[in-house]
């Protein structure tokens, strides 16, 4: 057993070697000269900036009648304007408030804009978006883990001028639609 070990250790140290030998040398100059520049499609994520009210109604599957919802967002750049960060409070019918926070970014590689979130009922989500010039239109696709098992979240908002925004929301597990959100949020700041 130790034999194997140690052989395993000899292969890994020589494989470092090898590996951190075929890098190329560099200043610290031309290592900052290679770091990207913000790129200039973060600037689209500003008309989501500011402190922003909204209200609508969610449809559960599993209920008869859809629940009102209300809340309040704010929004502001962080990490030096790389990414956008999004602090939820919103309380639905019937039940306690739940918070969450959000951040939105611009994969430069990919060239899309990647998202994430997280909330006080144990759920989180990965998704990407895409926005439509002519439409004043996001829209999000996400992949969710919640103590309920994964869905997938698919949503639009559309901006029918600066301070306003409609939006809507579909959450599936599998074949099965689980969740409808729909409403309207307004910049107050």
């Amino acid at each position: 057993m130790s034999r194997r070990i140690t052989m395993q250790a000899v292969l890994a140290a020589a494989a470092c070697v090898v590996l951190t030998g075929c890098m190329p040398k560099m200043t610290i100059d031309e290592m900052k000269a290679q770091m990207p520049k913000r790129p200039a499609e973060l600037d689209r994520l500003d008309m989501l900036v500011g402190t922003w009210e909204m209200e609508g109604e969610v449809q559960f599957a599993m209920l008869d009648q859809p629940l009102k919802i209300s809340g309040r967002t704010e929004s502001k750049w962080e990490g030096d304007g790389w990414y956008l960060v999004s602090r939820s409070k919103m309380k639905m019918e019937h039940f306690d408030e739940a918070q969450s926070i959000e951040t939105y970014t611009y994969d430069i590689r990919a060239k899309k804009y990647r998202s994430t979130w997280a909330d006080s009922m144990g759920m989180m989500g990965v998704g990407q978006s895409t926005y439509n010039e002519k439409t004043r239109t996001w829209c999000w696709r996400s992949t969710n883990h919640t103590p309920w098992g994964q869905s997938c979240m698919e949503g639009k908002m559309r901006f029918l001028d600066d301070n306003t925004a409609e939006w809507s929301f579909t959450e599936s597990m599998g074949l099965s639609k689980t969740m409808q959100m729909t409403g309207k949020s307004k910049r107050v700041q």
